[in-house]
């Protein structure tokens, strides 16, 4: 399987910003050229001079694209090695934002079908349900999983061949039943109820096959406080890739299982938001 690299640094390519300066220089010049035509024409100026006032653009146009090409030179090397500008170029950007910024990390096969259209980016949300009754420990995805409506969309733990999705939030939610023969996680109102404290105080790690994705956290993390977010949502300040055929095993490890007069049937469910490649 083709590696990501993950130590390509989140900042564009010269190119990029070279094109982009190029495009720029050229919309400046036509709207400069529209205005001395303009002003020919009104001033009478016959063909002698519009081929003199044309070869002087010219010339004016390779100067200043030289200078402007000096000068962003300058100023890329300086960003390039800014963390500051590497920072804020992350800052507030959306799951796809983020996919962009990091699509040069992808295998070049993926990428070129990318570019070429024959695959597409789209918003992905892997979900897994998990009874978590009589237990402390908890692997929140495993191999046996196989996708079903309520349970799982996800077969076998792993993402299908082809597809590369970048991480870029995970959420727990818990929920219960109201009498012991509610046993049927499917039919929770999962985000309706708050976080116990046997899981607040537990820790939450997720690899990828033996890579760790998510070290050991504090699953306090999830907790509904912040309301500017999406209630238990843990959004990753650095996001991370998943890749095809390779097992996801997010865990859940508590002091103690969750109980209680009043609590039927525990489950948790944990949820991977983030951008994903599919075909076009």
């Amino acid at each position: 399987m083709a590696e990501i690299n993950e130590q390509n640094d989140l900042y564009p390519s010269m190119d990029d910003i070279e094109g982009l300066e190029d495009a720029i220089l050229d919309r400046e010049e036509d709207s400069l050229e529209r205005e001395e035509d303009q002003d020919d024409a009104t001033e009478g100026i016959g063909e002698l001079g519009r081929s003199r006032r044309k070869n002087k653009r010219k010339g004016r146009k390779s100067r200043r694209k030289s200078n402007r090409k000096n000068a962003v030179r300058r100023s890329y090397n300086a960003g390039a090695k800014s963390t500051a500008v590497k920072t804020g170029l992350t800052k507030d950007l959306t799951s796809k934002g983020q996919f962009e910024l990091r699509r040069q990390q992808l295998p070049p096969e993926v990428q070129k079908a990318l570019k070429d259209a024959r695959m597409q980016t789209v918003d992905t949300a892997i979900y897994t349900v998990k009874s978590i009754k009589d237990k402390s420990d908890i692997d929140l995805m495993e191999a046996s999983d196989d996708k079903k409506a309520g349970r799982t969309n996800l077969n076998r733990a792993q993402l299908d061949s082809g597809k590369y999705l970048l991480l870029t939030d995970i959420i727990l939610e818990y929920a219960h039943g109201s009498e012991e023969a509610d046993n049927d996680p499917s039919d929770f109102a999962f985000g309706q109820f708050a976080l116990p404290p046997a899981i607040l105080n537990g820790t939450f790690e997720m690899t990828l096959g033996t890579k760790v994705i998510v070290p050991e956290i504090s699953c306090a993390v999830f907790d509904d406080s912040d309301t500017s977010k999406r209630k238990f949502q843990y959004k990753l300040a650095n996001p991370k890739w998943l890749k095809p055929s390779m097992d996801i095993t997010p865990k859940l490890n508590m002091p103690k299982a969750v109980t209680g007069d009043d609590i039927h049937n525990p489950a948790v469910k944990v949820t991977l938001l983030g951008t994903v490649t599919e075909k076009a």
